[in-house]
C-alpha cells in the first residue's frame, strides 16, 4: 500500500507539471486574458495538489487511528484500506479531468454556466467560478479599452480630413454622435471680437437650429457661457422641458440628460460640444469623450492658427502689393516731379531771364500794402537820383503827389485791384516825371495781396516831344489851312482856316470828300496817283483846288497814320502855300 501510495504521489505530481507547463505554453504570447487563463490554471492544479495531499494526510491519520485502536504493531500504511483509497482516487481522477475540461473552457466564460454538481461546492469550483467572474470583468474592462482605442482612431482619420469649417464640424459631430450612441449634438466654436470672447454654432446634428441663428453665446451666457467660464465637464440630468428637443421624422422629444464637453488644449478653451440622449453616458463613454475632445481642440487650434497665418499672409501679401503699388506710384511722382521740376527750373530761367530783360528795359520798385517803400531796381534809381537808403521806409507821397486820386489807387490796390496808364512822379530833385506801366497787387495763396509791384517805362522825354509836337500842331492849326480824311478820303474834320478858305461849315464838312475840292479836270489825275500816296507815311504835292470858283494850286503835306493792324486810321493834308506852277494833268495822254 505505502509502494502504491508513493507511486500515485510520484504520478499525480508529474500530472501537475505537465499540466502546469501545457497551460503556460498554451497561453504564451497571448494578451492580458489569456495569461490570467495560464495564472488560472496554476492556481486550480496548485488548489487539486493541496487536495490531494489533504486526501492522503487524512488517510494516514485514519489508519493511524484504526492501528491503535485495534493493534499498535499494525502499520499505518497497511493495505486494509485499499478499497477506500481506490474510491477516493477515482473521485479525484475524475475531478482531475472535469477541472483540466474546465481550465481548458476558461477562455470562454459563458461555456461555465453550469458546472459539474462534484465541483460546484469544492474548492476547485468555486475557484472556477471566481476566475470566471474575473475574466467577465477583465474582458469587459478590455472590450471598453478597446472601444475607446478604435474610437480615438477612427476620430484621428476623420480629423485629418480638413475641410471647410461648417463641414469639418459637421463630419465631427455626426460621427460623434453616432459612435457614443448619443441622440443630438451642436459643436460650437470660440471667436473675438470687440465686445470680448463668444461661442458660435459650427455645425449640429437633430438639432434645432434657429435656437443658436445668428446668436452669439457670451462668457457666463446660460449653459454654454458657464462651461466657457469654468472650463469643466458639465452632465445635466434634469433638462429643462423648453430647453432642446431631439427632432427627427417622427417628431420631437426632450432629452433626460445633456452633457456639455470643453475643447481644451494645454488648458485654453477653443469650443465646446453639446450632446443630448435619453441615457446616462458610462464612465468609459466620458473618458473617450475628454480624450477625443483633446484632439478636436487640437485641430481646431490648428485651424485657427492656420487661418490666422493665412490671414497674416493675405494681410502681408495686400500690404506688400499696396507698398509696392505705392512704390510705382512714388517713382513715378517722382519722376512726374522730376519733370515738373526740371520744367520748373526751365520756367524759372526762362523767367529769371524774362526778369531780367525787365529788370534791364524798365523801372520796377515794390511797397507793401502800406504804401512804404521796399526795394527798386537801378533804372528806378537811376532816373529819380535817389538810393535804396532814401527811400527804404517812406511812404509813396515821397515820390507821388499825394491827391485823391493816388489815395484811391492804394486803397484799391490794397483790395487786390491793379492799375495802368500815365503816373507823374517827383524825382530827388524834386523835378517832375511821366511813367508809364502798371501797379499790380501780389497776391499768394491765402487769397490777399502780400505787397505792390511798379512795373514803368519812364516817358517824360517823350511827354516833352508829344507836348512840343502839341504846340505845333496848335501853331499850325492857327496859320495854316488843316483838313483830315478816312481812307476813302472822306472828311473827317477841319480847322477854321480851311473851312473859311473853302467856304464850308463843321455840319456839312462831314459830306464832304477830297473830290469836291480838286479841280474837276485834275479828278482822274488824283484816282491816278491815290494808292502812291496812301501808299505813304508822308507825301508832298500840288493839289488844283477850287476856291470861290476859281482853280487854285496848294503845296499839299499829306501825314497817313495807320492802326496796329496796319489799316489806315486817317490822312491828315496841310495846305503849305499857294503856287504859281501848273499841275500836268494826265501826261501819260
Amino acid at each position: 500500500m505505502k509502494k502504491r501510495i508513493v507511486s500515485l504521489a510520484i504520478i499525480f505530481t508529474v500530472l501537475m507539471a505537465t499540466l502546469i507547463g501545457m497551460s503556460f505554453l498554451s497561453f504564451t504570447g497571448k494578451g492580458t486574458v489569456e495569461l490570467t487563463l495560464a495564472v488560472a490554471a496554476t492556481v486550480v492544479m496548485a488548489s487539486m495538489l493541496g487536495a490531494w495531499l489533504s486526501y492522503v494526510s487524512k488517510l494516514v491519520a485514519r489508519s493511524s487511528d484504526a492501528l491503535n485502536k485495534k493493534d499498535q504493531r499494525i502499520s499505518p500504511w497497511s493495505f486494509d484500506n485499499i478499497d477506500t483509497l481506490e474510491r477516493d482516487q477515482e473521485a479525484i481522477k475524475k475531478k482531475f479531468a472535469l477541472s483540466a475540461q474546465y481550465i481548458s473552457k476558461l477562455g470562454q466564460p459563458e461555456s461555465l454556466d453550469t458546472i459539474d454538481e462534484m465541483l460546484r461546492n469544492d474548492t476547485i469550483g468555486e475557484a472556477l467560478l471566481r476566475i470566471r467572474s474575473d475574466m467577465h470583468n477583465l474582458r469587459g474592462e478590455e472590450n471598453k479599452r478597446n472601444w475607446i482605442t478604435q474610437g480615438l482612431a477612427m476620430f484621428s482619420e476623420i480629423l485629418r480630413n480638413k475641410a471647410e469649417i461648417d463641414e469639418y464640424a459637421y463630419q465631427i459631430i455626426s460621427n460623434l454622435v453616432r459612435y457614443i450612441d448619443a441622440n443630438q449634438a451642436a459643436m460650437f466654436i470660440e471667436y473675438d471680437d470687440d465686445d470680448g470672447r463668444y461661442l458660435e454654432m459650427a455645425a449640429c446634428y437633430a438639432y434645432d437650429k434657429r435656437k443658436y441663428l445668428d446668436k452669439k453665446i457670451r462668457l457666463g451666457q446660460g449653459i454654454l457661457g458657464q462651461v466657457m467660464y469654468e472650463k469643466e465637464f458639465l452632465f445635466l440630468k434634469d433638462v429643462p422641458p423648453n430647453y432642446t428637443q431631439i427632432t427627427s421624422g417622427l417628431g420631437a422629444a426632450t432629452p433626460r440628460n445633456l452633457v456639455v464637453v470643453p475643447l481644451m488644449l494645454n488648458e485654453k478653451f477653443y469650443g465646446a460640444i453639446e450632446l443630448a440622449l435619453f441615457r446616462v453616458l458610462e464612465p468609459h463613454q466620458i473618458e473617450f469623450l475628454k480624450k477625443v475632445s483633446e484632439n478636436i481642440a487640437s485641430e481646431i487650434s490648428s485651424i485657427k492658427t492656420f487661418r490666422h497665418t493665412q490671414k497674416l499672409l493675405d494681410e502681408s501679401k495686400t500690404l506688400t502689393n499696396e507698398l509696392q503699388q505705392r512704390e510705382e506710384e512714388m517713382q513715378q511722382n517722382i519722376e512726374e516731379m522730376a519733370a515738373i521740376q526740371e520744367q520748373m527750373n526751365r520756367k524759372q530761367a526762362e523767367l529769371d531771364s524774362y526778369l531780367s530783360a525787365i529788370n534791364n528795359t524798365i523801372a520796377s520798385a515794390e511797397f507793401d500794402l502800406l504804401g512804404n517803400f521796399v526795394s527798386a531796381n537801378d533804372i528806378f534809381l537811376k532816373v529819380t537820383g535817389y538810393s535804396t537808403s532814401d527811400l527804404a521806409g517812406q511812404q509813396y507821397n515821397k515820390i507821388m503827389k499825394d491827391d485823391p486820386s493816388v489815395r484811391m489807387m492804394w486803397d484799391n490796390l490794397r483790395e487786390g485791384k491793379f492799375f495802368s496808364g500815365e503816373f507823374r512822379l517827383r524825382d530827388k530833385g524834386s523835378k517832375e516825371l511821366w511813367l508809364s506801366g502798371t501797379f499790380n497787387p501780389i497776391v499768394t495763396g491765402n487769397g490777399r495781396p502780400d505787397k505792390i509791384m511798379m512795373f514803368a517805362q519812364f516817358t517824360t522825354q517823350e511827354k516833352e516831344k508829344i507836348n512840343d509836337m502839341g504846340v505845333m500842331v496848335n501853331a499850325l492849326k492857327s496859320t495854316l489851312p488843316v483838313v483830315e480824311f478816312n481812307e476813302a478820303f472822306t472828311c473827317k474834320t477841319a480847322n477854321d482856316k480851311f473851312m473859311k478858305l473853302f467856304g464850308v461849315t463843321r455840319m456839312n464838312l462831314k459830306t464832304k470828300t477830297l473830290h469836291d475840292f480838286l479841280a474837276p479836270h485834275y479828278v482822274p489825275m488824283f484816282d491816278h496817283i491815290r494808292t502812291e500816296i496812301v501808299g505813304k507815311d508822308f507825301s508832298s504835292i500840288l493839289l488844283p483846288m477850287v476856291r470861290d470858283g476859281q482853280v487854285t494850286t496848294f503845296e499839299v503835306s499829306v501825314t497817313v497814320a495807320q492802326n496796329s493792324d496796319g489799316t489806315i486810321a486817317r490822312l491828315i493834308m496841310i495846305l503849305v502855300k499857294e503856287v504859281q506852277e501848273k499841275v500836268p494833268v494826265m501826261a501819260a495822254s
